[in-house]
């Protein structure tokens, strides 16, 4: 029955140097985003008792190096098929067989088995860049990394989740007295490249109820963040809310043990619960 299933994630990168999601529904096995190198994505998968070879689909975001790069082999070599808008799958320098693309829209839902994924329009400066939200029907998580700012069309579709992967890229004053050049302080400071601790924080605090478990902070940078900086904004929100959600942050060099989500609710009292959001 429905309400029995669970939903597991894994973290197994998450940074400048290449981020992917693993997300198991049923019998269904993804990846969200793919920027590791096959022979990395197989062995952190291995190293938190994940195998990478039951995998049967990768849904991108966009076509940055960070997040696609490995699409293409591990669509070749494991024959899993690749799901991104149409800007991002023409922007690919690597191109996953044709037979293995599949063309999203955002705010049009994909039904695989137990899971649905459903792509979100977000503004970063790639070509039809999306974040996810996904659910079993009754358990329901997001990732949303890679947007300078949060509309409030973004807002509205992460309201009820359970778990949530959430950017805080940088530090304002950190961004400030970095090695970066000015010209890509401003770049990544614009409302089209990245969340700051603040702006994540502000958004965690947006789409905040009772139901919500899991925060991951995702997407730290290595010269222009701390996890104790990104950590202490979202743990002010969390207090500020009175919330129990457990907080961890995404790595780099290491993925984090795979998180099961048990669902709380029925599907017709987490309807109610919804509903009650928009209140």
């Amino acid at each position: 029955m429905a309400y029995m299933r669970s939903v597991r994630l894994s973290v197994l990168a998450s940074g400048s140097g290449g981020n992917c999601l693993y997300v198991e529904a049923g019998e269904t096995r993804i990846l969200l985003d793919a920027g590791l190198p096959l022979k990395e994505t197989t062995r952190r998968c291995s190293e938190v008792g994940l195998d990478a070879r039951e995998l049967t689909d990768i849904f991108l975001t966009h076509e940055h190096a960070d997040h696609c790069g490995g699409a293409g082999v591990l669509s070749r070599k494991l024959g899993v098929r690749v799901h991104a808008t149409r800007g991002t799958m023409r922007a690919l320098r690597d191109q996953p067989a044709i037979e293995q693309q599949r063309e999203l829209h955002a705010g049009q839902p994909v039904q695989l088995g137990a899971l649905t994924v459903t792509p979100v329009a977000v503004p970063h400066d790639a070509w039809e860049p999306v974040a996810y939200v996904f659910d079993d029907g009754v358990t329901r998580a997001a990732l949303v990394t890679d947007l300078g700012c949060a509309p409030a069309s973004v807002v509205r579709t992460l309201q009820g989740l359970d778990a949530l992967i959430l950017e805080m890229n940088h530090d304002p004053r950190l961004l400030a007295d970095g090695p970066y050049p000015w010209s890509l302080k401003q770049r990544i400071r614009s409302d089209r490249w990245h969340l700051s601790n603040a702006q994540g924080a502000e958004l965690l605090a947006q789409i905040m109820h009772g139901g919500l478990r899991q925060v991951t902070l995702a997407h730290l940078s290595e010269h222009n963040n701390s996890e104790s900086h990104a950590r202490k904004a979202a743990e002010a929100v969390l207090r500020k809310y009175g919330s129990s959600a457990q907080l961890c942050i995404g790595s780099q060099t290491h993925a984090l043990p795979p998180l099961v989500l048990k669902p709380q609710f029925t599907a017709p009292l987490r309807r109610a619960r919804q509903l009650a959001l928009f209140a």
